[in-house]
């Protein structure tokens, strides 16, 4: 809710301001930890929320007839918005002895939940699709992509934006195993992508 966004923001703001004060005394161990176990805490569940919408793709496609996907899912933009905006404010008065490992280990923990979220939904899909083909019930016309490979395809974009977005905070996305993992989900995306897509895959709402 807003309310809990603006006291974690406000608590944020708090330990930073501790941070910076504590950071002319002799009690880096201590900065340290206070990074590690508060703030990286609060911005990876920022920075998970939007993930709750990746079950939320294979209902998009599901028998409705939407044309295949050309650029990433909404949300995707905003996974690692709350990270960007918290680096972008505090990265020049970040205390030297808290490096950019915090950054790294955010970025490490959401990777891991977004892949497992992917691959719990192809999952799905796959036993979905397998089970219209055993009772014939979805036809698909000739040449058309069935609304599975729809859903595979639109993983795929979200994926290449998402790890866009990973290298701008710059992160090494190879590595980032959550990162590595999505991209072994969602390569075999690749020949579908190049059937329907003309251009690069690209998103309106993507921070740069």
């Amino acid at each position: 809710s807003d309310t809990n966004n603006k006291s974690d923001t406000e608590e944020l703001r708090n330990i930073v301001a501790d941070a910076l004060v504590e950071a002319t005394h002799d009690v880096a161990p201590v900065i340290r930890q206070s990074w590690s176990d508060v703030i990286v805490n609060i911005l990876t569940l920022k920075c998970s929320a939007p993930l709750s919408a990746v079950k939320g793709i294979a209902a998009t496609y599901r028998m409705t007839n939407r044309p295949p996907p050309k650029i990433a899912s909404p949300f995707v933009s905003k996974i690692l918005g709350p990270l960007k905006e918290f680096d972008d404010a505090y990265s020049s008065r970040t205390p030297p002895q808290i490096g950019s490992r915090w950054k790294s280990a955010v970025v490490y923990t959401v990777s891991a939940r977004y892949s497992e979220a992917v691959e719990e939904l192809i999952a799905t899909v796959e036993r979905t699709e397998n089970a219209l083909k055993t009772r014939k019930v979805r036809k698909t016309a000739s040449g058309a992509m069935s609304d599975g490979d729809k859903v595979k395809l639109q993983l795929f974009l979200d994926h290449q934006e998402y790890a866009s977005n990973v290298a701008y905070l710059g992160i090494d996305v190879a590595a980032v195993p959550g990162l590595v993992k999505l991209k072994a989900l969602t390569e075999q995306a690749v020949t579908l992508y190049a059937q329907t897509q003309a251009a690069p895959p690209t998103s309106g709402e993507t921070f740069t």
